[in-house]
């Protein structure tokens, strides 16, 4: 009778684990889903739930962390990826993130440390090249941003983000040409990229063709930069 009455707790035992399992995968599936559909703040209440059941899954924190940099809650997720961290050393995409977090609140010396650490870990994550380039630029090593965004460029040719943002770095030390032969790429590949009109513009300015320059302050004003509209007034007839 003892025999039996082990046997079916066992298998009650061997059913909850089972359910504690399926909820855990149920509710990261479900934030995953909501994530994807960019209902952040219905993520984090999945991943809660779901870390609730398992309070020590690296990649749930990591996911929770995404999702509140994603909401721009930047303190939050710095805490969720640095327990990610803690509980698993080795994931590039979590020392990414956190080197995001660190740039947005301007630390970008220690965002290059975590970038470099994603890199160590990941030496084909264009994004983590793309962002170290913006982080070097920050800290005026334009040559060292250049040579990021080269690299991020090798890996991924059609990142319409890292030729603007190597654009940006040639237009600062003065290879225009080269700066709007990027400017051009990467509207051709995105052209909504409001910050790459304004851009160019200048350059146009300054390689004298004002007919470029005022069309492309025209297109930068209609995509919300505001501060085309004083070039206009003083360098476009109306």
């Amino acid at each position: 009778m003892k025999s039996i009455y082990f046997q079916f707790l066992l298998v009650v035992l061997l059913l909850c684990c089972a359910c504690v399992r399926r909820s855990v995968n149920y509710y990261s599936r479900v934030g995953l889903e909501k994530a994807q559909a960019a209902d952040y703040t219905g993520a984090i209440e999945e991943y809660t739930k779901a870390l609730s059941r398992k309070p020590d899954n690296a990649e749930l924190y990591k996911l929770r962390g995404i999702a509140k940099y994603e909401l721009e809650d930047y303190t939050g997720a710095a805490q969720d990826i640095n327990q990610s961290i803690l509980l698993a050393d080795n994931d590039p995409i979590a020392y990414k993130y956190r080197a995001d977090i660190k740039s947005q609140n301007k630390d970008f010396k220690g965002a290059l440390l975590d970038y470099d650490k994603s890199i160590s870990l990941n030496d084909d994550y264009a994004t983590a090249f793309n962002n170290r380039g913006y982080c070097r630029s920050r800290l005026k090593d334009f040559t060292g941003a250049i040579t990021d965004y080269n690299q991020a460029l090798l890996l991924k040719p059609d990142y319409a983000v890292a030729f603007q943002n190597r654009a940006n770095a040639r237009f600062r030390i003065k290879a225009f040409q080269e700066a709007l032969s990027d400017y051009n790429s990467a509207l051709n590949l995105n052209p909504e990229l409001a910050e790459a009109y304004f851009n160019r513009a200048m350059i146009f300015q300054t390689l004298k063709n004002n007919k470029g320059a005022c069309q492309d302050w025209h297109k930068a004003q209609e995509k919300g930069i505001t501060q085309a509209a004083s070039y206009i007034r003083k360098f476009c007839r109306q």
